[in-house]
């Protein structure tokens, strides 16, 4: 931009030009960006690419005339660039025809690189253009018909078809897409192109939502989990997370996928083809992102990577089929393993179980760098070693590493020694308990026998009692009968008397109420109370009538109070002091 408002002179063009025309011949990267800038200062500095054009036109018409056999990589830079111009349109194509025919007039030495540099730079373009295709096609035709007829070098036919089919491939047949239903699609796309860390809830959502009662829906979903190398590596653990949460409503789902993964594990081990390793390194991550998810037990982990370095291998070092010398991957597959999930065995039975298996991995590593195939020449990977040191190192990084393989046999020596003291040990134990336990059925021989007799004793002493008890039950349910009788007479007379009752009440209309409540208790304060009652009556009767006071009266005032009192303690009875 500086360039256009501040530097836009002749003079400066000219010297543009100059310095795009004089690009060294080794940068053969620069000239697709050169020409981009040419094509961006046309419109408003046209002279730019016209000047540019005619240099090259003037460069490649020299070439031509000299007919000499050296600078074939200025030759080349000059023709490439004229394609690159072509592309952005700013080298017309009759010209850039023009070139090609001349090349073609004299079909020999660097003029067939010229031609094949042209073409494999702008022959696409301009055998796709409508304009130019007919008299393309024409020329590659007639370069087509030169290779045949003249006898080229081995190399000058190869450019030279190189060319031709990069302008005009042959016809390819389309590969047959296989069509699915619309659930199975949306099922893979979920899991393969949505499926993401910040995704895994939403595709959870959505997976449950899916028709789980039909059996063909739930089988494409869990062979689609156990294929997992459609997944994108780095996706793997989401798959496993999803899983984990699918488990809590479909439980099935999740051994069949474990099943499925260790099956696979298992079946490339046995077909053991190149072919399959990015598939084996995927389940081997996804087995172990499955441990992460407790979808596994430790158990199911150790045995696989036994089986890595176990399955197929001849311990006497012979090749093997299944396993070969100069094979690695099953390294391979070990350590993307433990880098998935090892650095979960540290504690309790799983890090014993680790420090056991890196012994034996050590001794299955130093097996595989004592083979003959490697030497000075071929010598073990290097990557393999970074890999393996990498892995140690995150799991035991003060572990003391073997040096050799007899130091390797030796620690692995000594390992299954020290389990079969132990074990030797675990026997001897079992052995004592064993007798123990075989004069045990003695003493509960006897035992039966004692229990035996103590029930027939029982038995005697029960019929003897349960006679005793029929006695007693004959002269209770004698005694029971009469006193059934004399409540029955009660009961009858209570009847015939109420229904008199009521006969009674009913002849004089009158309804009685019979009295319940609380009985009148004695107590030391009736008196006194009486007393004072008495009292207090006849001084009011004094006040009043002075003159009436009789015995007589006295005498019914007593009992009236007496009366009233006995009326009242019917309902309410006084709380004594707590000394009385």
């Amino acid at each position: 931009m500086d360039f256009c408002m501040n530097m836009n002179t002749k003079s400066n063009r000219r010297k543009l030009v100059r310095a795009l025309f004089t690009v060294p011949r080794q940068r053969l990267d620069l000239l697709p960006f050169y020409s981009r800038l040419v094509a961006t200062l046309h419109p408003c500095m046209s002279d730019v690419a016209e000047d540019l054009c005619s240099m090259l036109k003037g460069d490649f018409r020299f070439h031509i005339r000299k007919k000499d056999q050296i600078n074939i990589e200025t030759k080349n830079k000059t023709v490439r660039f004229i394609g690159e111009l072509s592309k952005f349109k700013m080298f017309s194509k009759t010209d850039t025809l023009h070139c090609l025919k001349m090349l073609l007039s004299d079909f020999t030495h660097h003029h067939i690189e010229m031609a094949c540099t042209l073409l494999e730079t702008c022959g696409r373009f301009l055998f796709r253009s409508p304009d130019s295709h007919l008299r393309t096609s024409v020329l590659l035709e007639q370069m087509m018909r030169k290779k045949q007829a003249q006898h080229l070098d081995a190399r000058y036919v190869t450019m030279v078809e190189n060319a031709y089919y990069y302008c005009n491939p042959p016809p390819i047949e389309k590969a047959v897409k296989k069509k699915r239903p619309p659930l199975q699609e949306y099922i893979r796309k979920l899991l393969y192109k949505d499926l993401s860390k910040v995704t895994t809830e939403k595709v959870l959502r959505q997976m449950r939502k899916l028709p789980w009662q039909d059996p063909e829906v739930k089988g494409y979903l869990i062979c689609c989990m156990i294929n997992i190398w459609n997944v994108k590596y780095n996706s793997i653990h989401c798959v496993a997370n999803l899983l984990a949460g699918l488990v809590a409503y479909q439980e099935d789902v999740g051994i069949h996928v474990v099943d499925g993964v260790l099956e696979d594990i298992r079946l490339g081990m046995e077909v053991n083809q190149p072919k399959f390793n990015q598939r084996r390194i995927s389940s081997a991550k996804f087995l172990g992102e499955l441990y992460n998810y407790r979808m596994v037990e430790s158990a199911v982990v150790f045995r696989t990577l036994f089986s890595f370095i176990s399955f197929g291998v001849n311990q006497d070092g012979s090749p093997s089929p299944l396993d070969p010398p100069e094979h690695l991957f099953r390294i391979r597959l070990v350590c993307t393993l433990l880098d998935t999930c090892g650095q979960y065995f540290d504690r309790g039975s799983s890090k014993k179980k680790l420090d056991c298996f890196l012994i034996y991995f050590q001794r299955y590593i130093w097996w595989k760098k004592s083979v003959d195939v490697w030497t000075k020449d071929h010598p073990f990977p290097i990557d393999i070693d970074y890999m393996i040191s990498d892995t140690l190192e995150l799991l035991r990084p003060k572990m003391r590493l073997s040096c050799s393989l007899d130091e390797a046999t030796k620690q692995v020596a000594d390992l299954e020694r020290e389990v079969l003291v132990k074990l030797g040990m675990a026997m001897e134990k079992d052995g004592r308990s064993s007798a123990m336990s075989e004069g045990e059925p003695l003493d509960e021989e006897d035992d039966d026998d004692d229990d035996e007799e103590g029930a027939a004793d029982t038995e005697e002493q029960s019929g003897n009692e349960s006679e005793m008890n029929e006695q007693e039950e004959d002269e209770g349910s004698e005694n029971e009968e009469e006193e059934r009788d004399e409540e029955e007479e009660e009961n009858t007379d209570y009847l015939t008397d109420s229904n008199k009752e009521n006969e009674t009440d009913e002849e004089n209309n009158e309804v009685t109420i019979r009295g319940g409540g609380l009985k009148h208790v004695a107590c030391a304060e009736d008196e006194d109370f009486i007393q004072a009652l008495d009292k207090m009556m006849l001084e009011n009767l004094q006040v009043l009538h002075p003159h009436i006071i009789t015995l007589e009266l006295m005498i019914s005032i007593n009992q009236e109070s007496q009366f009233l009192f006995s009326k009242t303690n019917q309902f309410y009875r006084p709380r004594c002091p707590s000394s009385i």
